[in-house]
């Protein structure tokens, strides 16, 4: 059982449009098959569930802003790496409920800072 929580996109969420996350890799990595409980404002005094998914799909990247590309690996350790073609990219960054390649980076660079490749992301598919 894996806990998300979520502070943007509460309602692409609820309607379905938004069905996947991409988040720093866990300890624990989510796996496929996995039940997913998302949560609005996870634990803050406004907490809400916004329902219980399980996890279709799961697959690792890193990230690398000079220039904007993003890397599909075979596991968490960075092995078997290639590049997502733009094509990919863009379906990665329409299901995680963007408009665009560059507003993904602009969002994952302000909350985790300017990526360099260095560290490894979870793509998770519910």
């Amino acid at each position: 059982m894996a806990l998300l929580g979520f502070t943007v996109f509460k309602e692409k969420i609820l309607y379905g449009n938004k069905r996947q996350t991409i988040r720093k890799l866990r300890k624990t990595p989510i796996k496929k098959g996995e039940r997913l409980h998302l949560y609005w404002h996870l634990r803050q005094r406004d907490c809400e569930s916004l329902g219980s998914w399980t996890c279709m799909e799961t697959f690792f990247v890193k990230l690398f802003f000079t220039p904007l590309v993003i890397q599909i690996l075979n596991d968490a350790h960075g092995y078997g790496v290639r590049n997502m073609t733009d094509e990919e990219a863009l379906d990665l960054a329409k299901r995680d409920g963007f408009t665009s390649v560059q507003e993904l980076f602009t969002t994952l660079e302000r909350m985790h800072g300017p990526q360099d490749g260095s560290q490894v992301f979870q793509v998770i598919r519910w």
